[in-house]
């Protein structure tokens, strides 16, 4: 990288990198210090974007507000008693955390919730697929593959990284199998991971660079659908004579019967189950949420001089059709392509001006 490149050349470029960390480190320590967001200010951010799930949206914003205010309150302590030196503060602080699990289908707004909250507070946030995770070799990804992506969304600035958000996306999957024909490799993986959601000091090598990082401050949302778990909660609910919504009465001894470890899950302290999308929700999506797919399309038509419209039951139909794939929000996107996908091609470059689309037209295009 430095062929050709003087001595004195070198240590400017040094200097110049090393005044930019702290500049990011300045920065992120301040969004996270003057955070001063409540947990209504944070919901109600979030019903800009997330629809639906008003509990969901209340218990992950009343967590998250929690998290960063302790987080602020000892962050300017520390600053003090170290003489402002950031990362001799960070080492130094103790903050209890409130890791988050969120239980809901496919579709529901777990991972969007997650994200749109780390947008709200200012941090890094990184989005972990754990079907890619294996406890044996490099079969997609292992657990400590967690700390070079979120170095890297903190833009290889550990102190940066340790104030931000981790999202864990299916951790179902990795679910302990409890039947001879499947696969019990989610036991390691478990472990693996109960290390980082700690909150352990922990060692990145990317090359023959060791980087020390650090997750006691890092807030961790875990998310998967757990199919069939409501049939465990309801099972023990009858024989403990409960009675009542089994999303109200889930215990972590049905997750760990569920194949989650006792002590992985423990990290866990806050729950919430979040609900199936409605048609009604869908709908909604579509015209309410600032990152609306709908308002892409019509946006998209526009630079066309295309003026999209979808009429009141046009929009429902959608919306039904989208309930029907099952995969909840992200269905539009696939049921909104099917329909519009002849005019896209056609239109653009033959046709300016107004174009409705009605329920009949939909039906049409979706058979």
């Amino acid at each position: 990288m430095y062929d050709g490149v003087s001595e004195q050349s070198r240590q400017r470029i040094r200097e110049k990198i090393g005044l930019l960390r702290e500049e990011q480190t300045f920065e992120a320590v301040r969004e996270v210090i003057e955070f001063d967001r409540t947990p209504a200010d944070i919901k109600t951010a979030m019903d800009g974007f997330v629809i639906g799930q008003e509990k969901g949206k209340k218990v992950v914003s009343t967590a998250i507000a929690f998290h960063y205010r302790r987080l602020s309150a000892a962050l300017k302590e520390a600053l003090v008693e170290n003489e402002g030196d950031i990362d001799l503060a960070l080492q130094n602080i103790r903050s209890p955390r409130a890791n988050i699990l969120i239980i809901g289908p496919t579709g529901c707004g777990k991972t969007y919730t997650s994200e749109t909250a780390s947008r709200l507070v200012g941090v890094s946030f990184v989005h972990e697929d754990m079907t890619r995770f294996s406890e044996v070799g490099y079969v997609g990804q292992n657990a400590s593959d967690i700390l070079v992506d979120l170095l890297f969304a903190a833009g290889g600035n550990p102190s940066v990284a340790q104030m931000g958000i981790v999202y864990l996306d299916e951790i179902d999957k990795i679910a302990t199998e409890t039947v001879a024909y499947k696969d019990v490799s989610g036991k390691g993986v478990q472990k693996g991971l109960l290390q980082l959601v700690d909150g352990a000091e922990n060692t990145v090598h990317i090359g023959k660079e060791r980087i020390s990082l650090s997750t006691r401050h890092v807030l961790f949302i875990a998310g998967g659908a757990f199919d069939n778990l409501e049939i465990l909660v309801r099972k023990r609910m009858t024989r403990q004579g409960i009675q009542g919504n089994w999303k109200d009465h889930l215990l972590t001894d049905d997750l760990v019967a569920f194949g989650m470890e006792r002590q992985l899950m423990g990290r866990f302290p806050v729950k919430v189950v979040y609900d199936q999308l409605t048609t009604q929700d869908l709908k909604d999506i579509m015209t309410r949420s600032a990152d609306s797919v709908l308002l892409a399309y019509i946006n998209d038509l526009k630079s066309w001089g295309i003026n999209l419209e979808l009429t009141d039951n046009a929009l429902t139909e959608v919306a039904r059709r989208a309930e029907q794939e099952g995969t909840g929000a992200r269905g539009l996107i696939s049921v909104i392509h099917r329909v519009l996908l002849e005019d896209m091609y056609g239109l653009p470059g033959t046709y300016t001006g107004k174009f409705v689309v009605d329920h009949s037209y939909v039906k049409e295009r979706l058979g």
